[in-house]
């Protein structure tokens, strides 16, 4: 009785995988240029990468196992990775406080900062009050 090694094991069930996936894509109709994938196909993909890469496969040899081209699943794997790494919005107004007393002691009225660098000065508690509120 011959033993495989675990590592040949392990890269043997994984090219059986690939083979599995490039039939089932096949199935679909969808080879070649301008395929178009479910987003689960793109995930099982993804996910064949990083597995062989771990086993020290490059993304070319595991694209090349899956039929497919290096440079979409290199592309597939940033749009993943911008997915998971986006920030939520951001508020278009941020809550700010206005202390009275300090614009008083100035004489020079308030003065209000907003984004990209607009500033107003001079402004009245009143003023400052129907200028924030106008733009909600």
């Amino acid at each position: 009785m011959s033993v495989v090694p675990k590592k040949e094991a392990e890269e043997m069930d994984m090219k059986e995988q690939a083979e599995k996936f490039r039939k089932v894509v096949q199935e679909r109709g969808g080879v070649g240029p301008r395929a178009r994938y479910t987003e689960e196909q793109r995930q099982e993909a993804l996910e064949y990468v990083r597995a062989r890469q771990q086993q020290g496969a490059s993304v070319e040899e595991a694209a090349k196992e899956l039929g497919m081209s290096s440079w979409t699943l290199s592309r597939w794997g940033s749009a993943a990775r911008r997915a998971t790494q986006q920030q939520p919005a951001r508020e278009a107004l941020v809550p700010v406080e206005i202390k009275a007393e300090r614009a008083q002691a100035r004489g020079r009225g308030l003065v209000v900062h907003g984004p990209g660098g607009v500033r107003v000065e001079g402004l009245s508690l009143e003023d400052a009050v129907r200028l924030l509120r106008g733009l909600q």
